[in-house]
């Protein structure tokens, strides 16, 4: 006869209250937390640090890093291929344990908005061997200036973006130009620049018909 365990999918194993999805995981409470957040084993959505509220856990300034090290290094994100963390204080220091990462390694799809990651955790990303296979990348209300959108226009990573959003940052004119005139941009057939100071017709024209972003179908600049 078939066990109720047996019977459980995935959403009903997530939490069945001391297995946590049949794994017999000794997991600490943000642990608990984070698996609690995985859907369909692929994706791990976590919007804001209210999530934790509940573990005792008090957000502080190293919340952002002590959160990274524990999704960087945890087996059972293995299957993830959409991440999504917003609001959680990554700072540049989260980014780079993130790309130091032992489990995150089949990511295609990488939401790390308002996180004040700044120009300096954009570099990491740019640099990182980890996420090369991203498609999606969304790094919306960060902080980034031109030098972040110079450090992703120089990348010889993430050259299989096809979707790029970096609305409400501060790149400019100067972050937009280093864009429309990137190689590592070939594959973007979404690009999405909103709310980053790019007020020159130049500018928005050489994005509209830069013929580095050969493939693209949908820009929003304003």
């Amino acid at each position: 006869m078939t066990s109720s365990k047996q019977n459980k999918n995935w959403e009903e194993l997530i939490n069945d209250g001391e297995n946590y999805g049949d794994t017999k995981g000794d997991y600490s409470p943000m642990e608990k937390v984070i698996f609690e957040s995985i859907k369909d084993k692929i994706l791990l959505k976590i919007q804001d640090s209210y999530a934790f509220s509940r573990t005792g856990h008090e957000k502080n300034s190293d919340h952002g890093k002590i959160l990274a090290g524990l999704v960087a290094h945890f087996a059972p994100l293995k299957t993830v291929t959409r991440l999504i963390i917003t609001h959680n204080g990554l700072g540049p220091e989260g980014v780079k344990i993130l790309t130091e990462s032992s489990t995150l390694t089949q990511v295609d799809s990488l939401h790390l908005g308002s996180n004040d990651i700044g120009d300096e955790g954009v570099k990491f990303l740019a640099e990182s061997e980890l996420f090369a296979t991203v498609r999606n990348l969304n790094l919306e209300c960060n902080g980034i200036t031109a030098e972040g959108a110079k450090a992703l226009a120089a990348s010889t990573t993430l050259t299989r973006l096809t979707s790029l959003s970096l609305v409400d940052n501060r790149i400019g004119e100067e972050g937009a130009l280093a864009i429309a005139n990137s190689d590592a941009f070939a594959n973007l057939t979404y690009l999405h620049l909103g709310g980053n100071r790019i007020k020159s017709d130049a500018a928005k024209a050489a994005l509209r018909e830069s013929k580095k972003l050969a493939k693209l179908e949908t820009l929003k600049v304003f």
